[in-house]
């Protein structure tokens, strides 16, 4: 019998496949507001947008810039790039990219029959994550996610963000549990990994590019790999 009655699990790119379901957006995005007026093409427009946006993740992450200027910033910058200086549609743009990607519902392989034997096997999940409150509740509905999860636990609610121990230290509170008794899997190796082993969690490192790390981590690459380690 597992040692672990719960699984801690991380949701963008763990389960829900964010950059699938982010490249399909902004393609949306792209054709929608004829943005081909400012840029070369979608791929000019793609990448300007994704480094800042990485960058600004990181940046968020840290605590150095809030979730506004994160939204701002990450329209305004490529449209600043082709010499296009309006805020107001820099928003517009975000708001219209958030609203498209709750609606995408393409999921990491084997996501939902993974969820679905873990649930039979009775454990209980629970979502950690550090994504935007409303964005992540209406991409775990439409998804059909959220019937698997008897908690969510969200970075905006909480008040930190994961690797911070407090973030790790609400969960396992919410879930009136110890750390000894949680297994987390996560495609984030700073956020999800480090930040549960500092706190005593265990953690899986869910590879999806196959990057082969191997810093004294568990790792998997397929979902399915999850039974191994329980």
């Amino acid at each position: 019998m597992s040692r672990y009655t719960h699984l801690f699990f991380d949701l963008d790119d763990t389960l829900w496949d964010f950059q699938a379901n982010a490249y399909e957006s902004l393609v949306d995005l792209f054709e929608h507001h004829q943005l081909n007026r400012y840029f070369t093409n979608f791929d000019q427009f793609y990448q300007l947008y994704t480094t800042r946006n990485n960058e600004l993740w990181v940046l968020y992450g840290a605590g150095s810039i809030t979730k506004d200027f994160l939204s701002k910033e990450r329209f305004s910058y490529p449209l600043q790039f082709v010499g296009v200086h309006n805020k107001a549609f820099a928003r517009s743009l975000n708001d219209d990219f958030l609203k498209n990607m709750t609606t995408k519902t393409q999921l990491i392989p084997h996501a939902q029959e993974v969820l679905e034997e873990l649930r039979t096997q009775g454990y209980v999940m629970t979502i950690v994550s550090n994504g935007f409150r409303d964005v992540q509740y209406d991409k775990l509905r439409t998804s059909g996610l959220i019937s698997y999860f008897d908690t969510i636990v969200l970075s905006e609610e909480v008040g930190f963000m994961k690797p911070d121990a407090r973030f790790f230290q609400y969960a396992l509170d919410k879930n009136t549990v110890t750390a000894q008794k949680v297994l987390l899997i996560g495609d984030n190796y700073e956020a999800d990994i480090l930040g549960a082993r500092q706190f005593g969690i265990d953690a899986l490192y869910f590879d999806r590019n196959s990057e082969r790390f191997t810093q004294q981590t568990q790792v998997i690459v397929n979902l399915k790999e999850i039974f191994t380690f329980l």
